[in-house]
């Protein structure tokens, strides 16, 4: 723009609005009307949060600056030697991660009012298994949820992922109302660093406001946005003195697992077989009284086009790994132990629970079932051969047997010529030739039927007297012979 007509840059613009006076040693600055710093020649101050160390580092930038520069930046400046490839920056106001390492700050509309955090993109979660078991799993935060329960199945060893989904714990109280309207009558939490309390880009109307899963009298580990790491400190020692971060709300490290009972790990004992729940695990389970009630549970599946992040969720909270829809592709025993479980574990409970409509025979039928289950479970199995063979080779198999004319119970070979015997009524008449042996009956005669014993071999008919006869009465050529069938 023009001044006198003079250019002026751009960059050293500063918004109209109420300034304050400039801080001693920050000659050239001036403050925004909403704090932030501004300098003459169009840089300012970023506040980058580093959530594995509890620090604030502040860093001067300008907006062509792009991601990746202020990480390395920021890196630059703790000047720690640590492995900081999988960190990336979240921003809390706006509820999204600047993935996009290209991108300026102009692009993401970050200016110096902006708080942004520095944070691990892997954390850990606390997952419910179908069978109610828990397991601590670590996950990517940044990627889509979709992405991430497929890796997260690949570890667990079950196969078609795209059949389960993650889906948020409930209480009963989301059952007797809309959440939307049971937030309303909970007072917010204040907002921090760690929590966001403006508008949420979620499409998911199940996000909690005050940045955890858990119940009030939960005894697990509070949320946090630090990954824990094994006998090490604060710089600071802002986690064992009690002079806590304004960033954390006041929660303490804790890098174990929950105090409550969790039975076998996974490593004890594999998904094909499943421990008994656990009382904690049962007080999560609800029992919708109503269609109603049984809509609201839907509300907790997480949106799968959006990030685990972005949807509330925080390390250390709680999240259910369930199958969403009940339709079930290549269900095979030799590679689907894990999976034929935790489907059967699932619907076990959810028709405990009430949660499916079925009839009183069906439930029997499960019943009967998960008996057998049951008491095979007890029962040494027979061990699978190393050197079964694969689903080709009895296919194969399968084929030979149907070329050469069955399946192995008329004949061994294709050299062996298929046989014919059963016992047979014939007549026989006075003047009998090897080609008029067997004929009709004349009327008004006093000869009836005989039963014999035939063999039908090499377009020969054999006539026995019984079957375990080896003296051949006669036979009968059948080579250019037709069958007709007898018309009264």
């Amino acid at each position: 723009m023009g001044v006198n007509g003079r250019d002026v840059d751009r960059s050293l613009y500063t918004p109209p609005g109420p300034r304050s006076a400039v801080p001693p040693g920050h000659k050239g600055a001036l403050h925004t009307g909403a704090g932030g710093l501004v300098y003459g020649d169009g840089s300012w101050d970023l506040t980058v949060f580093v959530t594995d160390l509890q620090v604030e580092r502040t860093l001067r930038v300008k907006g062509d600056v792009h991601i990746g520069g202020v990480m390395i930046k920021l890196v630059d400046s703790l000047d720690i030697a640590m492995d900081w490839s999988d960190h990336a920056i979240w921003w809390p106001t706006r509820n999204i991660w600047l993935d996009k390492t290209r991108w300026t700050l102009d692009q993401y509309s970050v200016n110096a009012d902006t708080v942004i955090h520095f944070t691990p993109m892997h954390k850990t979660l606390r997952i419910q298994l179908p069978d109610l078991r828990y397991v601590d799993c670590t996950v990517d935060f940044s990627v889509k949820t979709f992405n991430a329960g497929v890796v997260m199945c690949r570890e667990l060893g079950l196969r078609h992922p795209e059949e389960l989904s993650l889906c948020k714990p409930l209480d009963s109280e989301h059952l007797k109302q809309n959440y939307q309207e049971v937030m309303m009558r909970r007072r917010p939490a204040a907002p921090t660093k760690e929590v966001h309390s403006g508008e949420r880009i979620d499409t998911n109307t199940f996000v909690s406001q005050n940045g955890t899963l858990r119940s009030p009298n939960s005894q697990t580990p509070t949320s946090t946005l630090r990954t824990p790491k094994a006998q090490r400190h604060s710089p600071q020692g802002t986690l064992q003195n009690g002079n806590y971060s304004p960033y954390s709300n006041g929660h303490s490290y804790v890098t174990g697992r929950p105090l409550t009972p969790q039975g076998p790990t996974v490593e004890e004992m594999g998904l094909a077989m499943s421990p008994p729940a656990t009382p904690e695990a049962k007080q999560t389970l609800l029992k919708p009284k109503s269609l109603e009630q049984r809509a609201r549970m839907n509300v907790g599946w997480l949106d799968s086009s959006l990030s685990i992040m972005e949807q509330g969720v925080r390390e250390f909270d709680t999240l259910h790994l369930r199958y969403k829809y009940y339709s079930f592709y290549d269900l095979n025993p030799k590679y689907d132990a894990n999976r034929i479980n935790q489907i059967f574990e699932q619907a076990r409970w959810q028709i405990l629970n009430e949660e499916i409509d079925c009839t009183e025979e069906e439930m029997m039928l499960f019943a009967a079932l998960q008996l057998q289950v049951a008491m095979q479970a007890n029962v040494p199995q027979p061990a699978a051969d190393e050197d079964e063979t694969d689903d080709v080779d009895e296919e194969l198999k399968k084929l030979q047997m149907t070329l050469e004319g069955g399946l192995g119970q008329g004949w061994n070979s294709v050299t062996e010529d298929p046989t014919m015997s059963d016992y047979l009524q014939y007549f026989k008449t006075g003047d009998c030739t090897p080609c008029s042996c067997i004929l009709r009956p004349k009327r008004f005669t006093l000869k009836s039927y005989k039963r014999m014993y035939f063999v039908c071999k090499n377009l020969y008919l054999l006539a026995y007297k019984s079957k375990d006869s080896g003296e051949l009465l006669f036979s009968v050529p059948l080579k250019g012979c037709e069958v007709t069938p007898m018309v009264n």
